[in-house]
């Protein structure tokens, strides 16, 4: 069998990665002069060198040999120590039940399962990403008495997944929801309200004045505006309302699980109230008003498209009205769905 040996100083000088003065992390397999290439030589050689995490489990899911690249992301010095625990002994008793059950079904249908992707909290609060494949173990009759897993870190894989996700249906200077998103939960929404026969609302919101502001002062201060308005939008309704920002100074709320058409109005109000208030901008406060128009599930509507036009024509209404207090109606006359 093989000798485990320590890298020389030269070779710590250098890693694999080829930046010098790196922390080294290879262990070196050497072979003595009278081993040879058989099985227990290469077996050792990938469980002390292979950079993924490899693990072997009986069916009560007790580990029966574990990699040193696993050992050392748990902490232990010694793969040895980890013979005999358990996911629920390691991981706690939450993520142990989930693999249970991935654990299981590899047994008991002799079946591999690929490509499985996992994640765990660390004790730090970060997510620690991996995907996973995990096959049955047979003895020499043939029956399963247990598995092979092979475990391989994805954090920044996924991280950049969900950079990207988030670029495609948020708006890249609010942070808000984009307009793909908000397509996407209204029709959750419409889902929801016709099988649980609720109401629900879409506002159409439209900053008067913006325009003056962006021109005279700059797409800077225009910048800061826009995200002022998202946040006193924000703040202007629960957290299981979506606020968006569809285009330009256009916005979309969606108000979910209304009573009546009034809770809309009170809404609107309310914001009109948040947004008459003047912004602290560089050169002087700033005052923009909005102009709001309402769409009501189901009576304006019971399709996404038909909803959305409602609430912009109710807005275009309303900005004819600049003294009116609260949104009109589809219309054109004043909002009476309170009830």
């Amino acid at each position: 069998m093989g000798a485990v040996r320590a890298l020389s100083p030269l070779e710590r000088g250098q890693s694999r990665s080829g930046n010098p003065g790196s922390k080294p992390t290879t262990r070196v397999i050497t072979m003595s002069p009278a081993a040879s290439l058989n099985d227990d030589f290469l077996f050792g050689s990938l469980m002390e060198t292979m950079a993924d995490s490899i693990y072997f489990k009986d069916r009560q899911g007790q580990l029966l040999r574990v990699s040193r690249k696993m050992a050392r992301d748990l902490g232990y010095a010694d793969p040895a120590e980890l013979v005999g625990k358990t996911d629920a002994d390691l991981f706690g008793q939450e993520f142990a039940q989930r693999t249970m059950l991935d654990d299981s079904r590899v047994m008991e249908t002799d079946q591999p399962l690929i490509g499985l992707t996992e994640s765990r909290q660390l004790e730090s609060g970060q997510v620690n990403w991996t995907l996973t494949s995990k096959m049955p173990l047979h003895d020499a009759a043939g029956a399963v008495v247990g598995l092979l897993g092979i475990t391989r870190e994805i954090n920044e894989l996924k991280r950049a997944e969900i950079a990207l996700q988030d670029i495609a249906t948020h708006d890249t200077l609010t942070g808000l929801p984009n307009r793909y998103l908000m397509f996407d939960r209204l029709n959750q929404l419409l889902v929801r309200a016709e099988r649980f026969a609720t109401c629900f609302a879409v506002l159409f919101i439209d900053l008067d004045g913006f325009k003056r502001i962006n021109d005279s002062r700059g797409h800077d201060v225009g910048d800061l505006v826009l995200r002022a308005v998202a946040e006193r939008l924000s703040q202007s309704v629960r957290a299981v309302d979506t606020v968006a920002r569809i285009g330009g100074d256009e916005f979309v709320i969606l108000l979910e699980a209304l009573r009546a058409g009034g809770d809309a109005t009170a809404v609107a109000q309310k914001i009109h109230g948040a947004l008459e208030k003047p912004f602290a901008l560089p050169g002087g406060a700033a005052k923009v008003t909005v102009s709001i128009g309402i769409g009501l599930y189901p009576q304006d509507g019971r399709d996404a498209d038909v909803l959305l036009k409602a609430a912009d024509i109710d807005m275009y209404r309303a900005k004819q009205k600049t003294a009116a207090p609260r949104p009109v109606g589809p219309n054109g006359e004043p909002d009476t769905r309170s009830g």
